[in-house]
């Protein structure tokens, strides 16, 4: 709960952005969970380069979050475009893209964090009915 959300700018572009994609792959556009977008900037802030699954779940649990849900990453030098290139990113890989796109997700939550000109994405989106071993 910061005072003054993190490149909120850049994490509503990336929101629209997956929610276009989403709707032009026939499945429904997600509603912003605010749980999910405070445990997507925790874990960009901690410029992960690649996943580590216990503390993005308990980043999800930290911030209210019950349920399991799936997560993309990207990291990329330079900071223009951050929006687009984290989705480009996203899309040009299968298993990300399916994620990004998968049916059964009913939120979302990014996170964004620039330093030193480079840009770590994260996107968070709930899956209900199923379990965060984490929480």
């Amino acid at each position: 709960s910061t005072s003054q959300p993190e490149n909120l700018d850049v994490r509503q572009e990336l929101i629209q952005l997956i929610n276009q994609t989403r709707r032009a792959n026939g499945v429904s556009e997600l509603p912003v969970s605010e749980a999910l977008m405070n445990a997507a900037q925790a874990c960009s802030d901690r410029q992960y380069t690649w996943h580590h699954a216990q503390e993005e779940g308990k980043a999800a649990a930290d911030a209210g979050y019950p349920y399991g849900f799936g997560d993309n990453l990207t990291v990329f030098t330079g900071t223009e475009d951050a929006a687009q290139h984290a989705l480009d990113n996203w899309i040009n890989s299968p298993g990300h893209f399916q994620t990004m796109i998968d049916p059964i997700c009913d939120c979302i939550g990014v996170g964004v964090t620039q330093v030193d000109g480079v840009t770590y994405c994260y996107m968070f989106v709930g899956i209900p009915n199923s379990v965060n071993f984490y929480a």
